[in-house]
Formats: C-alpha cells, structure tokens, sequence
C-alpha cells in the first residue's frame, strides 16, 4: 500500500473509531427482557471478510484473546462468523481452508455462515471445512434437489440459544449473488442448477424466506432475533442487501452483515413495521472485530480497532502452518520499476468498475503466456497491488488467490460484444456516492488486453439474465460502444461475424462466472495450459519488472 494511502486509511480509521464512541445506541427492549439478573448481559463477538488474513491486525490470535478476557467474567459470550473466512490468502489456499477452520476451532468460534467464497474450492471442499468446524454453520436460503448428495446438510436455517432465562435466535443468510459470483457450475448437476439461494422475484423470494426462519424463532420463544448475513450494503449489492433485507422483513432485532466489506460500527434501519433494527459490519480482514451486547438496557454495538494482546498457543500455531510455505512464497521474482493498483489515489478499488493499471497489465500477461487476438479477466479475481521495488512469488500469487488456469477459444465477435454488454451492464458514471459507498461494483467487470471501448452509462443496460443470473440476451441499446480490436499494431472496428481467439481464465470460460456463460459451451482450444501465477511471472520476467508502460491506464475502457 503506498504511504499517501496508508495514511489516508488510518484517518479513516480514527475517524470510525470516533463514530463508533457516539453511535452507541440502546434499543428499547423491554418487552423483549427476560434476565433473572439486571447485570446479565450476552455479548456477541463478530467477524466477516477476513480472508485468510489471520495474524495481521487483530488476528485470530487477538480474537481467541479478547474472548477469553470477556468470559474470565461472563459466561455468556459468543463468537460469530459472517462468511468469506475461508479464501484470500495462500494460507486458504494450501489446503482448501481446512487449516483456517482450524484456527477458527482453536479462536472458539460457536456460530458461522457461508459467504460467496465459501464455495471457492467446490462442494466436496465445502462439505470437509463444514465437518471439520466447531462452529454451527447456518444458512435459512440455500435448498437442494439434486440426486448426487447435499453437501449443506449439516447447515440448519436457524438455532435459538438460551442465555439464563434469555433465548437468542440466530438466522444464517448468505447472498444469493453467490450463484455466479463464485463458480456456477458448482451448484449443477449434469447442466442443471440443483442448489436454489432463493434469488427469485428481485429479493421478494429471500426476503419472505428469512421472514419464516425468523418466525420460527420466535415460535421456540426467542426474546431477541439476530439475522447472521452476508449480504452487503450498497449499488453493487442490490437487490440482496442486508438493509433491503431488514425494510422488508419484521421480527429481527439486530443483523451482522458482510460481503462488502463495508465498515459500520452501528447503524440504524428501519423494519418494516417502521421499527429500529441495529446494522453492523466490521469491514474485512480482521482490521476491526465487532461486540454487540444485549442486556437488560438494550442492544448496543461497536468495533474494537486496537486490541494488541494474543492468545499465545493459537499464535504458535498460526506460525507452524506459515513456516511450512513462506519460504518458496519469499523467493525473488525481480524488482517493479511502478506500482500497479487495484485502487485511486483515495483508496477506492476501482479494479471492479473501471479499467486500471494493474487489470491492462495482468490481461496482457495472459496474452503473452497464452497467443490469442483478447484477453479478458474479471476485477474480482484481482486481490492485490504489485508495489514498486523487490517483488517476490508470494506478492504475484497475491494478485489472484483462486487457482485459477488459462483457457482458450475462438469466439465471435458478436459473442465478445455480449460478453462485454453483460460485463459493463452495472457500470455507472460515477465510483462513489457522497464518497460513503463505492457504486457500480460488479466481480465480473472485465479488465481487457487486445481490445478498447467506450461504455455509455447515459441509459440502463438491457441485459436480460435468467433467475440464477445466467446471460440471456440484450433486449434494448447497447452501453458498450466503439468497440476496437487490436490487429497488426492497429486498433480497428470488431467484425460480429469473424472469429477471435479469446484467452481467459477457467473461471470465465469454463465456469460461467460471474453469469457471464457465453463461452461456456466453446470448444477449447486450450483447457487450463497454464497457471495464472505463472503467466504473471514468465510476462514480468519478460518485462525484466520494466513497468514504464504501466505508469497510468492505458485508456482501454472510457466511461461516458
């Protein structure tokens, strides 16, 4: 992170800190109080996004420490989990997140959902980290009706737990974006989609799902309902968002939220019935853990940003697993003369809805590791900066942590102007609103090599998808205009009708992501040749780190 950014972001942080303090908010609760005690309280410790990040910041370690001090004086504390836990570093990586769901056993995690990338490694992956966790996975959303086995079954919709003469409901719910925003074939059997995350009816399905868990909470005599999501707040969230959720639902005192990595101490929505539900987020990887207290006062939440001590066994062996890889991960690649960056210079990742210095760089290496007329790669699989200076292995498999291989077709370039139109069809003219949410976000945003073009936000986009998010057609103008291909060092038109050999990663072409399954039924002309981490080392070896041409975007992808 460079240094103007950093410090941008500590302010930030104070400045949270700050909000925190004044956003202390007790509900009233009265007819909800049931503590034999009025010194009773129950306090719900929280975490979402970490992704892998396990020993910086706070850490698990920090966490298992925190608990450890609550209980020395309380019994009544519970660790939650609200998804992405699994995924993000080579540490999730090495072996499917089943050491991470150990280090979650030795922190005393009671309580977990799935989020988006639970589902990285596959079902049977999923399954394994289920069983192998201490914590009750929930999850109110996700059916099955395939014929080949439910690898969910050990999740339950909800659980009522009994403080003293107190019941706490707790309802898992995880976003039904999921169904693309990881990897769709996952969820099929034999073509077909046998797992349903309720995405149906623009949010209605979901809603009125979570509404029955809550219900049935109430029925087993819960006196407060906590919705455990991963959801997330803002544009690129819609319609699935936690504070959709809670305007559309009644019955729910409190939801802990995920996904978008939004940071919210405690906020204020209104239900339904009109009525005040408490919202919290930590943001991600572990850079704040939440505390949420019910007690005979109210409710009341915050986030604890500078809690040093570490629970010391829990440390250890964090470090254990660390030892066994960060050796080979510390080996020098060469030195980058630039910084490329998923980010502006405020700090707002713009890798998910704009082009930038780092997405033109990494589709070019797929291009030069793999000959072929484009390149695409989606924004989501791009997870971190290359900073200038001594680059080494670690830092290259940083930029994508999913295990992605190259593939390779030929495809039309009617196909490709689908395929952008569905990409772009979120975009919007503007990053942020009131510089509080990023807008516009979409995982599926392409960063491009062999190809430019202008994309017009002037009106919506007129792609149609299918319930499970699936690209059907384009039912109106295209955003995506001035449309160029790269040929003999020249840019001209794209012909609809010829064919152009398309490099990307299996995820796109093989794996439908990000609804984007138009390639999906292509003959490969290469079927997962080479790693990505690989191609991002052979192309800077080629450079030799030279990054001159890389200083800025290279204005592939102009948003009007």
């Amino acid at each position: 992170m460079k240094k103007k950014h950093y410090s941008e972001y500590i302010i930030t942080v104070i400045a949270l800190v700050i909000v925190a303090i004044v956003c202390y908010y007790q509900y009233n609760s009265s007819q909800n109080s049931s503590f034999s005690n009025p010194t009773d309280e129950i306090i719900l410790l929280y975490t979402n996004d970490v992704h892998c990040y396990v020993d910086q910041y706070i850490g698990y370690s920090g966490v298992a420490a925190y608990k450890e001090e609550l209980k020395k004086t309380n019994p009544n504390v519970l660790l939650i989990d609200c998804g992405d836990a699994i995924q993000g570093e080579h540490i999730g990586t090495i072996d499917q997140g089943e050491f991470i769901v150990d280090m979650m056993n030795k922190a005393g995690y009671d309580l977990a959902i799935l989020g988006n990338h639970e589902f990285d490694y596959g079902m049977g992956s999923l399954k394994t980290v289920i069983s192998r966790s201490n914590a009750k996975y929930l999850n109110c959303n996700i059916s099955y009706d395939g014929s080949y086995g439910n690898a969910l079954a050990k999740t339950a919709s909800y659980t009522v737990l009994t403080f003293g003469n107190t019941k706490v409901g707790f309802v898992g719910v995880t976003t039904p974006g999921s169904i693309n925003t990881s990897t769709p074939v996952y969820f099929q059997e034999n073509g077909r989609f046998v797992y349903d995350f309720k995405s149906h009816l623009n949010g209605k399905d979901l809603f009125e799902t979570v509404q029955k868990s809550v219900d049935d909470c109430k029925k087993e005599g819960a006196n407060y309902v906590v919705v455990i999501a991963h959801l997330g707040v803002g544009n690129g969230y819609e319609p699935y968002t936690s504070i959709n959720l809670i305007s559309n639902t009644t019955g729910v005192d409190a939801v802990l939220d995920g996904h978008s990595h939004s940071v919210i101490p405690c906020m204020i929505v209104k239900n339904k019935e009109g009525k005040d539900v408490i919202l919290s987020s930590t943001g991600e990887k572990l850079r704040n853990l939440g505390e949420m207290t019910i007690s005979p006062k109210g409710i009341s939440a915050r986030l604890i940003t500078d809690y040093k001590n570490k629970e010391k066994e829990l440390g250890e062996f964090i470090s254990s697993i660390r030892s066994t890889y960060n050796a080979e991960l510390r080996k020098v690649i060469g030195t980058a003369t630039a910084h490329l960056s998923m980010y502006d210079e405020k700090y707002v990742r713009l890798i998910r809805n704009r082009e930038t210095n780092l997405g033109d760089w990494c589709t070019d290496a797929l291009l030069y590791s793999s000959k072929g007329d484009i390149a695409f790669f989606n924004g989501g699989s791009i997870r971190a900066d290359i900073k200038k200076g001594t680059v080494t292995l670690g830092d290259l498999k940083d930029v994508n942590g999913f295990n992605n291989m190259i593939c390779k077709i030929s495809a039309t370039g009617q196909e490709i102007l689908d395929t952008l139109e569905m990409s772009y069809r979120k975009t919007m003219n503007v990053v942020t609103v009131d510089g509080k949410w990023s807008v516009g976000e979409f995982g599926g945003f392409l960063q491009v090599s062999g190809l430019k073009c202008k994309i017009d936000t002037s009106h919506p986009s007129y792609v149609i998808v299918d319930d499970n998010g699936m690209f059907e057609k384009v039912n109106g103008p295209r955003r995506v205009k001035d449309v160029m291909v790269l040929e003999n060092g020249e840019y001209v038109p794209i012909d609809p009708n010829k064919n152009y050999i398309v490099v990307a990663t299996d995820y796109l072409i093989k794996e439908s992501g990000d609804g984007i399954n138009i390639f999906c039924n292509h003959k490969l002309l290469e079927d997962c040749s080479i790693h990505v981490t690989q191609a991002y080392i052979d192309y800077f070896k080629h450079l030799n780190g030279d990054f001159s041409a890389y200083e800025k975007p290279q204005g592939r992808i102009i948003v009007e």
